[in-house]
């Protein structure tokens, strides 16, 4: 059993009907902030009446209201409903059952408070609000929240309702009770009563407590006097255990107890780790008294972690949720962490002009080589692929390095109040492929999934298989060729190389390319409205230097890198001076060669970007070529169709 959804409607962000879909195990938000992420987890904690929200109730603020205050919420609604039910907790959950025996849980505010400024709470489970609610189900949800500003070390102190505490007072709540039943006391009650026995015998403290009760019998007279016993704290059960404390070791188990540490002495990453790991061992030891669901809220997990261990800890959790059938629910803003969990535990949430849209992206890919693919890339690459408001992807380093920069100049030229400055400002992440893998990552954005023809009977393999490349390379599909998938509310484009044949090609004769995914140039552009293939002449340092001015900068490059004096140092000064004396030449040929020279030993596309990235920065000023300039137009959205390239 499981939360497997929850809608929610006029709360805080949330004007209209939003549904969250969960699923067992690990769940991980992402997304901007200011997206919905944390009302969620309010909002789940509401629901399921966990203790501090509780305690902190419904303000007036948590009612849905307009930026400008036109539009505001008269009630809150959220809706749960839990699937994956055993025949045992069918009947446990009977009166929250639905025609598809799934357990819902309803709670409903309305904007109107009684006598004690309270908001008028109803709560039903099931889909009628008129039956009688019945609480112990809700209370047999064991649900624990960490918020994203927790002090670890002011909950695991010793004191009343610190975290120690209750794992202790929980874990031993059934011999508690049959102790207290017959009257005897738990055996660490008996061993603290001994103890102060002992304590008052020693000769210090007798002393001591004569004093005192001698000295209060003179202030106050035998009538008045009280008197007082030193001893070790107070001797029931619960608040002996308040009164322990956590010390730690900085690394494995010593031999010595005295080189215990107090917690404040410790990093506030690894108190977050111990408060985390206490939780997780009231989840073990309660889980004969609580079945599930077990549900765990966390926020920004990543608080004070360095990034081995918030891989680790990831990893961790997420073994130990599917372990011992926990469910768990992160949000984060932790590239590290979201790199590392597999898309099929992600949620995100993004903002758009309609408002935020949730989406889990399992939904968005169905192809398991795909999913394959990008977790293992993402795993790799720590990339900021599922935190941008929009991505470019590029083949190499060399378009990283330098697309940023030509998109600042290019920007900045446009003259325009509405347009940003900068990709970075635009929130757009450029992001290095290491090749033309993004035909899996536009899944994640485009909104279809292909449904690829049988096999016939008397077809072969060999006519099967090729019959579905020509399937899937097709400009456009038919409504029973493909289906509507869910999707990433964002723009995606890539930029990739044609790579024909032909040595220098002209603009004025461009010739087919050799890229094999060329083909989802046409076919993005038909199927979608969120992704798009830009495509050059050649390669990208072939179509920059097809500009004068461009190709005289990457020259003085390659020359100044050029160790020896000969041939190829002659023939580049010959095209400078060809430039100073306005010669006609072949910008074609001299673009070749220019990509010759960068894929030689001595230089290559990754120092040559840089050093060019250098020169530009010194003038501020480059030619840049048409398919990027529709590139960074689609992405930010400042694009007509007619215009790309």
């Amino acid at each position: 059993m499981y939360l497997s959804d929850v809608k929610i409607e006029g709360y805080r962000l949330f004007k209209g009907k939003q549904i969250l879909h969960l699923r067992k195990g690990l769940n991980v938000l992402v997304g901007e902030n200011g997206c919905g992420k944390s009302t969620v987890i309010d909002a789940i904690r509401m629901l399921l009446n966990e203790d501090e929200y509780v305690r902190n109730g419904i303000s007036e603020e948590d009612f849905y209201s307009s930026v400008d205050k036109k539009e505001r919420a008269d009630n809150i609604s959220v809706k749960g409903r839990f699937s994956d039910l055993s025949d045992d907790k069918k009947v446990e959950y009977i009166t929250w059952l639905d025609k598809d025996y799934n357990a819902v849980l309803n709670i409903d505010i309305a904007k109107k408070q009684d006598r004690r400024n309270n908001y008028k709470k109803v709560i039903w489970g099931g889909e009628a609000s008129n039956s009688t609610f019945d609480w112990e189900p809700l209370n047999d949800i064991q649900c624990v929240y960490l918020p994203a500003l927790r002090d670890a070390e002011k909950k695991l102190k010793a004191n009343r309702g610190s975290r120690l505490a209750r794992l202790l007072i929980n874990l031993s709540q059934k011999t508690l009770e049959e102790k207290r039943k017959v009257g005897e006391l738990m055996d660490i009650e008996r061993d603290v009563n001994d103890f102060n026995e002992a304590l008052a015998k020693r000769p210090d403290i007798a002393r001591a407590n004569e004093l005192i009760n001698d000295s209060l019998e003179d202030a106050l007279g035998a009538v008045f006097a009280q008197t007082t016993k030193i001893q070790f704290g107070d001797v029931t059960f619960e608040r002996i255990v308040e009164a322990l404390r956590l010390v730690f070791f900085p690394g494995k188990i010593p031999t010595e107890e005295n080189v215990y540490r107090n917690l404040f002495e410790n990093s506030l990453g690894y108190n977050n780790l111990i408060y985390l790991a206490t939780i997780l061992a009231e989840f073990e030891g309660l889980k004969e008294n609580y079945s599930s669901p077990r549900i765990l809220l966390i926020e920004e997990l990543e608080a004070h972690l360095h990034p081995q261990i918030q891989i680790k800890v990831l990893r961790y959790l997420k073994d130990q949720a599917e372990k011992n059938d926990i469910q768990i629910i992160i949000t984060t803003h932790s590239t590290t962490i979201a790199s590392a969990t597999p898309i099929e535990n992600i949620i995100s949430f993004n903002m758009t002009k309609n408002g935020i849209k949730i989406t889990s992206l399992r939904n968005c890919i169905k192809n398991k080589q795909a999913k394959q693919f990008i977790n293992r890339w993402m795993d790799t690459t720590r990339s900021t692929l599922l935190f941008s408001k929009g991505n470019i992807l590029v083949e190499g380093l060399a378009e990283a390095l330098l697309i940023p920069k030509l998109a600042e100049i290019y920007l900045g030229k446009l003259n325009s109040h509405n347009v940003p400055k900068s990709l970075e400002e635009a929130g757009i992440s450029v992001i290095n492929m290491n090749g033309i893998f993004f035909q899996y990552f536009m899944k994640l954005y485009d909104g279809y999934e292909l449904i690829y023809p049988e096999q016939e009977d008397d077809e072969s393999k060999e006519a099967y298989k090729e019959r579905i490349n020509l399937f899937r390379k097709k400009d456009k599909f038919e409504e029973d060729e493909y289906k509507k998938t869910d999707f990433l509310p964002i723009l995606c484009v890539a930029i990739t190389d044609s790579d024909p044949e032909e040595d220098a090609p002209q603009k004025k004769a461009a010739v087919e390319g050799k890229n094999p995914q060329l083909f989802l140039k046409k076919q993005v552009k038909n199927m979608t409205d969120n992704c798009r293939i830009y495509t050059n002449l050649k390669t990208f340092e072939y179509d920059l230097a097809m500009e004068k001015d461009n190709a005289k900068k990457m020259i003085e490059i390659i020359l100044n890198e050029l160790s020896t004096n000969g041939p190829v140092r002659d023939r580049l000064n010959g095209y400078l001076e060809a430039y100073q004396n306005n010669e006609k030449v072949e910008q074609s040929e001299i673009a070749f060669d220019i990509l010759k020279q960068i894929d030689a030993s001595y230089l290559g596309k990754g120092l040559f970007a840089q050093l060019l990235l250098e020169k530009i920065n010194m003038t501020n000023d480059f030619i840049i070529p048409e398919y990027i300039k529709a590139a960074i137009r689609f992405v930010l959205g400042i694009i007509e169709e007619n215009n790309g390239k």
